[in-house]
């Protein structure tokens, strides 16, 4: 198993702000890549994009631009390129600008935020000095989301009751965008109002609303636990974590719900009536079809972060009647958790599962990112392979597929049911 590292953590993390744009300090063969994928998680795409980025260190493609790098650099220093690029970059008024060393960059010593106050853009541009590459997706991500908002340092607001920022929800999720809309949706049955998701296409606008909030409730814990700190520190902003883990299946989403309506002092009651129409749906739906107990007994492999890992094992286990064979959380997932998951197996007499190589044996489904869930299919490790994360590069989809709210639930059991 391949995962991705702290270094696309912060690439992506960069550009999961709407007017941010992530700056590669590197050799260009570090840049297609993650060009693509910030592309397919977060399409900032305009027709023109290619004629306006038709100039040094973007070459006609919009995203993650670079400095290119090459063996001088290494040798005499790049400070030079960054002093050159700079005017070019910061040219367009409503972005700002995150460069993000390479690891290879990363070992020559430039001063990346010197060389930015020097030419007079510290307003327009900044720089994540440190080297994360050792550092987990999410962590990295958590991180830099911080570092951005402290940079951005937003002015104390009066505080707006009845307010949230949703912090946890990387754009690495799948279909972020209609999972922010379900769980915003949600809280607002509630009524609480979403001023702003850092982290999750936010704009620089929302970032400076967002100290306003009277809460931050949290989807993934190991994107946010930096950021959620740093708004309690500085601005006094409490978080709503969860027991369960994230809204990934109706329990967890029933709970998760709940627990935010709770805190808050709201009635979670508008919302629990949504989350039991969709089960009574799913209930007649299943019923009703001729494969009643199609999934039950079948096992199955999870790859994932540990706090979508817990409420999908559980989920499977109690709802569905699926049996884990193999449950793998991803770096960066909390001892508490990971405890948590091995509780849970060991309850139901699956504790071997516990981090079992998944390609030990043939299940019937494989619960991870894009790339391995499809791996696995076509190497015949399982029946069928469900993307539930970063990443799938190959599907391009126009039906809400996340994995969180509602929604979530609702994708998964279409993933489940329609087995070939």
């Amino acid at each position: 198993m391949i995962y991705p590292d702290g270094f696309t953590g912060a690439l992506m993390a960069v550009e999961s702000f709407e007017n941010g744009r992530a700056v590669l300090h590197g050799p260009g063969g570090c840049r297609s890549y993650h060009s693509f994928a910030a592309s397919r998680c977060y399409s900032k795409a305009q027709q023109g994009d290619y004629e306006k980025y038709s100039v040094p260190y973007f070459f006609g493609q919009p995203r993650v631009p670079c400095t290119y790098m090459d063996e001088d650099d290494y040798i005499h220093g790049s400070e030079h390129k960054i002093e050159e690029c700079l005017p070019i970059l910061c040219s367009d008024e409503d972005v700002f600008n995150v460069f993000i060393r390479s690891p290879g960059a990363a070992l020559i010593g430039d001063n990346i935020t010197d060389a930015i106050e020097r030419a007079g853009y510290s307003g327009k541009a900044m720089a994540i000095e440190e080297s994360l590459i050792s550092q987990p997706f999410s962590s990295s991500y958590d991180h830099t989301v911080r570092t951005i908002v402290q940079w951005i340092d937003p002015e104390r607001k009066e505080t707006l009751p009845g307010t949230v920022n949703i912090l946890g929800l990387p754009i690495s999720s799948n279909d972020w965008e209609s999972a922010l809309e379900d769980l915003a949706h949600l809280l607002e049955l509630c009524g609480l109002k979403v001023l702003s998701s850092p982290g999750a296409g936010c704009s620089l606008t929302d970032v400076r609303e967002s100290v306003a909030a009277e809460y931050n409730v949290i989807v993934s814990s190991e994107y946010c636990v930096r950021t959620a700190e740093h708004y309690r520190e500085k601005y006094g902003i409490p978080a709503i974590f969860c027991d369960c883990g994230a809204p990934v299946g109706f329990d967890a989403v029933d709970e998760w719900i709940r627990t935010i309506a709770s805190e808050t002092g709201r009635s979670p009651d508008r919302a629990g009536e949504l989350i039991h129409n969709k089960r009574e749906q799913v209930f007649r739906r299943i019923k009703g079809s001729l494969y009643t107990n199609k999934v039950k007994c079948n096992d199955f492999t999870a790859m994932a972060d540990g706090s979508v890992l817990l409420p999908l094992v559980k989920w499977l286990y109690d709802y569905l009647g699926m049996v884990p064979a193999s449950v793998t959380p991803d770096p960066g997932t909390d001892d508490d958790t990971a405890a948590e998951i091995r509780s849970l197996l060991r309850s139901i007499g699956t504790e071997d599962a516990w981090r079992s190589d998944p390609a030990s044996r043939k299940t019937d489904f494989a619960f991870a990112d894009g790339h391995t869930a499809e791996i696995l299919e076509i190497t015949g490790r399982c029946y069928k392979g469900v993307d539930i994360g970063y990443p799938s590069l190959t599907r391009t989809g126009f039906l809400p597929r996340p994995i969180y709210g509602v929604s979530g639930t609702m994708y998964l059991l279409d993933e489940v049911f329609s087995r070939e």
